[in-house]
Order: C-alpha cells, then sequence, then structure tokens
C-alpha cells in the first residue's frame, strides 16, 4: 500500500515519535493528517511546524483524550469533515507510568480499542480512499517478554499484540478490509525512559530500575526517534495483515507468534 494520497490519524501525535510519525507519512506523500492529542501548546507548535514544510491545508489538530470516547469519536469526525477522507490510522497514544496503572490501561489499551472501533466498524467503510485501509497499532518489545519492572505497562502491550492479531485475521479483513500491522519498538529515545524511578508502582520496583536500565544498556543505545517511524513506513508498505514487527538495535524484522500446541513442554 503507497500512503500517497491518503488521510491519517495519528494519536498522541503533536510531539514526541507521534510527531515523526506524522512527518514520515507525510514525507512519503500523504495528502493530510490529524493530529489527535491531549497538548494543545504541542499541538500549536506541530500545525505551525507542518505547515511550513508541507501546507497548511495537510495537518489539523483535534484536543483528544482518547480515553473520553466523545473526544476519540470528535477528532475522528472532525478528520472527514475537513479532509473528505480517513485511510490509515497510527494508534500511538501511550504512558508508561506504573503508579498511575488504571490511567495507564485506559489510555494504552481502550484508547485503542475503542480507536480500532471507530476505525473498522464506523469510519473506514464510509470513507477509505481506496479498496483497502490501514490500522497500525504501537505494542513495544516488552509486550513480548517479562519485564519485572515495568509489570503493567507490558501487560497493556501484551494486550495490544493480542487484539491486533484478533482482529488482523482473514475472517475480519474479508468484512471490513482494514489491514492491521502492529510495531514493537525496542528502547527508544523518548520521554518514556526518562525518570523511570519516579514511574515505579511503589519501592520494590523502584528498586529494579538499575537492573531494567542494565538491560536496556546491554541492548545497546537506545535508538532515535526518527528511525522507527521509517519502520512503520516499511510495515504498511509490507505488512500483511495481522502481522508484527520488532524494531529494534537498527533493524525491523517481523516474527510470527507460536502457536500454543507448539509451546508445550
Amino acid at each position: 500500500m503507497s500512503v500517497e494520497n491518503k488521510v491519517a490519524i495519528v494519536t498522541g501525535g503533536a510531539s514526541g515519535i507521534g510527531f515523526h510519525y506524522a512527518l514520515e507519512l507525510l514525507q512519503n506523500g500523504l495528502r493530510a493528517v490529524t493530529l489527535a492529542d491531549t497538548d494543545a501548546a504541542k499541538g500549536e507548535e506541530a500545525v505551525a511546524k507542518i505547515s511550513n514544510d508541507f501546507g497548511a491545508d495537510k495537518v489539523l489538530f483535534v484536543k483528544t483524550d482518547v480515553t473520553v470516547k466523545d473526544q476519540l469519536a470528535n477528532a475522528f469526525k472532525q478528520t472527514v469533515e475537513k479532509f473528505g477522507n480517513l485511510d490509515i490510522v497510527i494508534n500511538n497514544a501511550g504512558v508508561m507510568v506504573e503508579a498511575i496503572w488504571e490511567k495507564m490501561i485506559n489510555i494504552n489499551l481502550n484508547g485503542t480499542i475503542y480507536s480500532c472501533i471507530l476505525a473498522m466498524e464506523e469510519y473506514f467503510p464510509k470513507y477509505k480512499s481506496g479498496d483497502e485501509a490501514v490500522i497500525v497499532n504501537i505494542s513495544s518489545t516488552v509486550g513480548l517478554q517479562a519485564v519485572p519492572i515495568l509489570p503493567f505497562y507490558s501487560a497493556t502491550k501484551h494486550a495490544i499484540i493480542g487484539l491486533s492479531t484478533s482482529l488482523g485475521t482473514p475472517q475480519n479483513y474479508a468484512t471490513t478490509k482494514t489491514r492491521i500491522v502492529t510495531i514493537c519498538p525496542g528502547p527508544t529515545d523518548t520521554p518514556l525512559l526518562q525518570d523511570l524511578e519516579n514511574k515505579a508502582f511503589n519501592e520494590r520496583y523502584r528498586a529494579l530500575t538499575g537492573a531494567f536500565l542494565k538491560f536496556v544498556g546491554d541492548a545497546g543505545k537506545p535508538q532515535t526517534i526518527d528511525f522507527v517511524p521509517k519502520c512503520m513506513m516499511k510495515a504498511i508498505q509490507e505488512g500483511s495483515n495481522g502481522s508484527i514487527w520488532v524494531v529494534e538495535n537498527g533493524e525491523i524484522y517481523e516474527i510470527a507468534p507460536a502457536d500454543r500446541k507448539d509451546m508445550k513442554k
């Protein structure tokens, strides 16, 4: 799939890696993008930057808390009202703060689920410009392994993989024509890796911070924030429905979840 002349929504798109996802899409010919984010000040900055580089008709910011259904639905509504179409949704909004685990689950998982429902059930059937639409769900390498310091964050990212692979089945594609791909970035130079001790659930988990930072260090330097979006583009262009892509240490590779029968000891 080419993103040329397509319209996208990026949740959490006003800054950080979400903003870089939007830039990468536009650099590859995207017609327009909506940045759905809670931070209005960052949203204004992002709109100014994109308008200057690509044109004022290329971007829309909608103040959006993905945990509030009406706000997320409004971002979809405003997108089609302004641009006429919707072809791609990047479910990027997320936090990594174990101390507020209930809010984290609402943002990371519930917000992604509702966005998928809006896209697949309501907006893509009416507003996709071609034969196929795409959802990119952002998980993490911590959704593929045990991470002692981040059990609740890891749980949300494991859940994203389960959501994506279950939605990304031939049975669902046959009726929705929506292709689902999942990106699992490894350690990346974003604010998520900053101030980890204060993000821990309690003192016991806080004491494990050093071990986690050693794990990150052993994996090499965190990858740059602009590398992951380039890999996301590859996954959009080449990824099959339900595919999972790991992005770490300067490479992107597809993985295949094991069948439970193959996992039997």
